[in-house]
């Protein structure tokens, strides 16, 4: 992992939020990884544009979650020692960010149903 830390969430108050992904942590991340999050966030948001344009405010929300969500998954992951810092952290991001808005979309969903 390279020498500068990550860092998702610092105080406390921003621990309890589980939609921030704050500025220092992005300023922390490579212009790689920021890039990669940007290309997985652009295909996840074109892959649920019909959720997008049925309820925006609430899109964007859940998507915040899951971003937030998946970078922190990212980042525990990238801190093993037998991790490989920056492709670790992209690996498990691009890999949890679609499953975590899915997830969210199919509960949504099921909730709406309900009613």
């Amino acid at each position: 992992m390279p020498a500068k830390g990550r860092a998702t969430a610092t105080n406390t108050t921003a621990q309890s939020r589980e939609d921030i992904l704050n500025a220092r942590a992005i300023s922390t991340l490579g212009a790689g990884v920021v890039n990669a999050m940007s290309a997985v966030g652009a295909a996840v948001i074109k892959k649920h544009k019909p959720a997008l344009d049925k309820s925006p405010d609430w899109f964007w929300h859940v998507f915040a979650k899951c971003e937030a969500k998946a970078a922190r998954v990212a980042e525990q992951a990238a801190r093993d020692p037998e991790a490989c810092g920056d492709a670790t952290f992209i690996e498990v991001y691009a890999a949890q960010l679609p499953k975590l808005m899915a997830s969210a979309l199919e509960s949504h969903d099921k909730a709406l149903k309900a009613k």
